[in-house]
């Protein structure tokens, strides 16, 4: 009997150990595991947010307004926004295909081309379908990247202030022609009246002024449009620019200026006469405007390679340096005070400037105080 219970005790000891060795593997199994668990998971969880975040990105980037093409440094195309498909008409399956595959506009396909080596350019405007845009593309990083900039709500604040602008002015150009007319009348009429001739006389200056200043607005206004037509003809240039002179004369004559044409007679050039003729008038009443009693104004011409230069020269007391910069923006005057008294609008130079750019020309002005100032302008032979 004993020894039947000592080998039932010899027994469950047996089997309490071997199942206490099987808790303890099965426990250790369970750490491992845990610990292995722990290791993997911050992996997981980093590459899980990198996911996350990339597709956080691309979404923001497809609410943008402004449109951007992705692409490897061999042109195969690696992202695209929403407003960049639309523009471009790119399908989502052209993903990894060449720009030239995917880009149905020949316009912006021929500008990454010219650019496809270089660091960056930029295009100031191009209308694609429905819109103004922008055009910039950069390669300085290991991708190609193309950003188009939709301008076309600027576009269409712009026209609306032209608009507003050139339709004021038609309106004002009736009654105030309508007012110097009855000025004029009166001052006929006043004759013997010394006191009530001056203040008519000053009325009918400030009149002068606000038609000089609608006609130069209507002015700006038609060569902002782009509907105005740029028709290119022959000019003989000494004789148009004598006539400039001639109605400039009465103006030459108070002041006492001379005006001198340097331009020998078989000189023609090409450019639009139009516009021509508001550059070459404004500098040519600027010159003897501003310049001082007595003075001399030189019209002449340089005949170059691929440029013909025409410069407008005074004796005036210049234009300070610091002010060089700003001339031709609207309404700028170097002395306000003074521009006034002489009837000056603030809006010739940026007329002039305006009236090169349409002609595919450029204008430098060189200035020294109290010896002169030259301004120059250069017109393309083709």
């Amino acid at each position: 009997m004993e020894a039947i219970l000592l080998a039932i005790t010899i027994f469950l000891t047996t089997l309490t150990l071997i199942f206490a060795y099987i808790a303890y593997t099965e426990r250790k199994k369970r750490e491992r595991a845990l610990a292995t668990l722990r290791l993997n998971r911050p992996k997981e969880e980093k590459l899980s947010q990198k996911i996350d975040n990339t597709k956080l990105l691309a979404r923001a980037l497809s609410l943008i307004r402004e449109g951007i093409v992705v692409m490897d440094p061999y042109g195969r195309i690696i992202f695209t926004n929403k407003f960049a498909r639309e523009l471009l008409d790119i399908h989502p399956e052209d993903i990894g295909k060449f720009f030239y595959q995917a880009i149905r506009n020949f316009d912006v396909i021929s500008m990454i081309n010219e650019s496809f080596n270089e660091k960056y350019r930029a295009w100031q405007e191009k209308k694609i379908k429905d819109k103004y845009v922008q055009i910039i593309f950069g390669s300085d990083m290991d991708e190609k990247v193309l950003l188009l900039i939709d301008l076309t709500p600027i576009k269409k604040y712009e026209n609306l202030k032209k608009d507003f602008i050139a339709n004021v002015s038609h309106e004002l150009k009736t009654p105030v022609a309508a007012m110097k007319l009855s000025l004029e009348t009166l001052e006929e009429e006043c004759r013997d009246k010394p006191e009530a001739e001056k203040f008519l006389r000053k009325a009918i200056e400030r009149v002068n002024y606000m038609e000089q200043l609608i006609e130069d607005l209507i002015t700006l206004s038609m060569l902002e449009s782009v509907n105005f037509p740029v028709k290119i003809v022959g000019i003989k240039l000494r004789s148009f620019v004598e006539r400039i002179v001639h109605d400039l004369s009465e103006l030459a004559e108070k002041k006492g200026v001379k005006v001198e044409i340097n331009i020998p007679e078989d000189v023609r050039i090409k450019a639009d006469e139009k516009m021509f003729h508001a550059i070459m008038k404004n500098l040519i009443d600027n010159a003897i405007k501003y310049n001082k009693e007595g003075g001399e104004v030189t019209v002449g011409f340089r005949d170059l390679v691929r440029e013909t230069e025409i410069y407008v020269c005074d004796t005036g007391p210049g234009i300070p340096k610091s002010h060089i910069p700003f001339i031709f923006e609207r309404f700028y005057r170097v002395e306000r005070s003074r521009s006034r008294k002489l009837g000056g609008t603030g809006l010739g130079l940026s007329i002039v400037k305006l009236a090169i750019e349409r002609l595919k020309g450029k204008v430098e002005v060189e200035s020294e105080e109290g010896k002169g100032t030259c301004f120059k302008i250069y017109l393309p032979k083709s």
